[in-house]
């Protein structure tokens, strides 16, 4: 059967993301049954369900998933929580392909992802490269 892992990710995306990843993203995201699956889906390199599992085992039980376009910013935003039986470290896929894409995350070291394993006690948490922080610390 395996365990679930719980993914959340947040992150604001650089104004330069080439379209195929925010092709992907929204295929990933939004339920549009006649997207056209992209490349990377395609070719086995992302998961494509990964944004729509769930486990009871954790408190938020129903998969929340957006990517909005910041009309200010001239960016797009993504931020997501689902759980995924991560047989082939697909959620540690997903991340490494979309990190260099990722201009900000949250708080002062960019935390852009947290995941737990369903018997752990401590999450893993990912922050951006120190090169990458908005501000001193």
């Amino acid at each position: 059967m395996g365990m679930y892992v719980e993914l959340i990710f947040g992150a604001q995306l650089k104004k330069d993301t080439p379209k195929e990843v925010i092709d992907t993203l929204k295929y990933m995201i939004e339920d549009d049954d006649d997207a056209l699956e992209p490349e990377p889906i395609s070719s086995g390199k992302i998961e494509s369900s990964l944004f729509r599992h769930y486990s009871t085992s954790f408190p938020v039980s129903t998969p929340q998933r957006t990517i909005i376009y910041d009309k200010i910013e001239k960016c797009y935003v993504v931020s997501t929580r689902s759980s995924f039986k991560n047989y082939n470290r697909e959620i540690e896929t997903f991340l490494e392909w979309i990190k260099p894409y990722i201009d900000f995350g949250s708080g002062l070291w960019g935390m852009y992802a947290i995941t737990m394993y369903e018997l752990f006690a401590e999450p893993t948490i990912y922050y951006l490269d120190n090169s990458k922080l908005k501000y001193d610390i």
